[in-house]
């Protein structure tokens, strides 16, 4: 167990006879685990919800450091959603890290009460050394034939699993989206990392399932197969889906189209330099700076507010990446009263330091400077509206584009709630998949943020008012107020899709780093060494 010390270990969760607390439908669950830090327990992690199953299977692990001298106490409560702000507890139990790693296989199996002592079904935990390996890669994947009983045609998804020490029990880590009534279905594109495919291990088999979607959940098991990265390499790869329980059975094909991700790191040693572009909202929700639970408040005693609270944790984060430190800061939502720009109408796009030819100001330091000032000299009123702002950054992201400046371009907005232009907005981020260009959106407050998480277009399937779909994902939104003060899982959510989206760009704009030309071929040609599993 000692050769674990000190490494990060993917735990994989999965559930069994969960007490179903629906009447009309089967639950919805989905499971937090909590760690032990005296004195309290603190929410470390969650999978995602999983619809309509009493036995689910969670494709999101949680990575946690693995310390054989101490003991790391883990709790694991498992809920079933109800809405965005309810949730009924099925069961919870706790355990330690060193009994997971500790159990045969590294998979142990924990019965669930409620807070009733109410028995809520099992969880079962599974263990595996994570493979430190940053490689990432796109897959388009395409089924032809599929064999189905269904009249209109299969509506058909698909299963990834890893194997871990042996084929006997694989783990589930991706499902993709469901195609409905296609014998020849093609999934969206995913970016995976290499770690989670195979952890780092090339030669690895991918078990490739092919499942039949029943709205009860039942779903039924039509095909499989299985690949390694090392055969896929930049080609389109075919290979038949085979039905398990009869092997001389093919129930269609399925091509598969993988290529290399070329990392951030790579453009950025090539010359890529990335721009900050800051817009605040001055909107009326966030009430008059005098007030003391207006999210503006000024404190006599210098106590900053809770925009400079976020312009502060989440700028120097992002300013660290902006090469020249100069950055152009812009409000919105409300009546300007500075010394050059005066109005009694509503200003949806302003430079904050009063400059119209040049809007920029120096650092972090220039920013909280600008904010400050200028929050007493505006009026709040409304509504909130992205799309004059988001305008301005395509406006300077095409000049880079034209000009072929070796520029991307961060726009980063701080608002408190909904937007009431969502229509605008959903065309301007359509519009921007062919620019330079990321958009950070950082929720400040408790209102609701249902519209801003449509634009975190995670599974691209934002369609904009002519039905153009998105090509890229470019947006990322982070409500502040959910990491109370930890700034390490706060930069990790603000930069955990950055290095994505630009290297997405990239992609779609055939862009390759400057300084390594012929890398991606490079990278095609490297082979990985299998890496031993550590013994317990």
């Amino acid at each position: 167990m000692d050769q674990l010390e000190g490494q990060k270990v993917e735990l994989f969760i999965s559930c069994r006879d969960l007490l179903d607390l629906h009447t009309k439908k089967v639950s919805d669950p989905y499971v937090v685990m909590l760690v032990y830090f005296p004195p309290s327990w603190q929410e470390y992690g969650r999978t995602q919800k999983i619809d309509n199953n009493i036995d689910p299977n969670f494709t999101k692990s949680i990575t946690i450091q693995y310390n054989f001298q101490i003991q790391q106490h883990l709790r694991f409560q498992v809920y079933d959603y109800i809405d965005e702000k309810r949730s009924n507890l099925v069961g919870k139990v706790e355990t330690t890290l060193s009994e997971i790693v500790g159990e045969k296989d590294q998979q142990k199996t924990l019965t669930l009460y409620d807070d009733t002592n109410l028995k809520g079904g099992a969880i079962l935990i599974r263990a595996d050394y994570v493979n430190s390996c940053p490689d990432k890669v796109t897959i388009q994947l395409r089924g032809k034939n599929i064999s189905t009983n269904l009249p209109n045609g299969a509506n058909a998804f698909l299963r990834f699993y890893r194997l871990i020490k042996d084929n006997l029990n694989p783990v589930l880590v991706y499902e993709t989206e469901t195609i409905i009534n296609n014998n020849n279905p093609e999934w969206k594109s995913i970016v995976l990392r290499a770690q989670t495919l195979c952890n780092g291990q090339y030669f690895m088999p991918i078990k490739i399932e092919l499942w039949e979607f029943n709205l009860n959940g039942r779903h039924l098991l039509l095909g499989e197969t299985a690949v390694t990265l090392d055969q896929l390499k930049n080609r389109v790869t075919e290979k038949n889906l085979i039905n398990k329980f009869d092997l001389t059975k093919f129930v269609g094909t399925l091509f598969i189209q993988f290529n290399w991700i070329i990392p951030l790191v790579d453009f950025i040693q090539g010359g890529l330099q990335l721009n900050l572009l800051v817009a605040i909202d001055f909107t009326e929700s966030n009430k008059d700076i005098d007030d003391i639970t207006s999210l503006h408040y000024q404190d006599p005693k210098g106590s900053p507010s809770l925009y400079e609270q976020a312009i502060v944790s989440v700028g120097e984060i992002l300013i660290n990446y902006d090469y020249d430190k100069k950055v152009p800061v812009y409000g919105f939502g409300c009546k300007p009263k500075l010394k050059t720009i005066r109005s009694d109408q509503v200003n949806q796009c302003f430079p904050l330091n009063d400059n119209l030819d040049d809007p920029e100001v120096n650092g972090l330091q220039g920013i909280v400077k600008v904010y400050r000032n200028a929050v007493q000299r505006l009026v709040f009123s409304g509504p909130t509206n992205l799309h004059f702002v988001i305008q301005k950054a395509m406006q300077q992201a095409r000049l880079i584009k034209e000009k072929k400046q070796d520029n991307y371009l961060i726009l980063l907005i701080l608002t408190d709630g909904e937007t009431d232009d969502l229509k605008l907005t959903v065309d301007d981020v359509i519009a921007s998949s062919h620019l330079p260009l990321s958009i950070i959106l950082i929720g400040i407050g408790d209102e609701d943020f249902n519209k801003m998480k449509v634009l975190d277009n995670d599974d691209l399937s934002m369609v904009d008012s002519k039905g153009n779909i998105s090509q890229r994902d470019l947006v990322q939104f982070v409500q502040f107020n959910k990491f109370n003060g930890n700034a390490a899982l706060l930069t990790q959510e603000v930069l955990q899709e950055l290095p994505d989206q630009v290297a997405q760009y990239m992609k779609l704009t055939n862009q390759h780093p400057k300084s390594a030309q012929g890398i991606q071929n490079q990278q095609t040609q490297i082979q990985m060494p299998i890496f031993n599993y550590p013994q317990f």
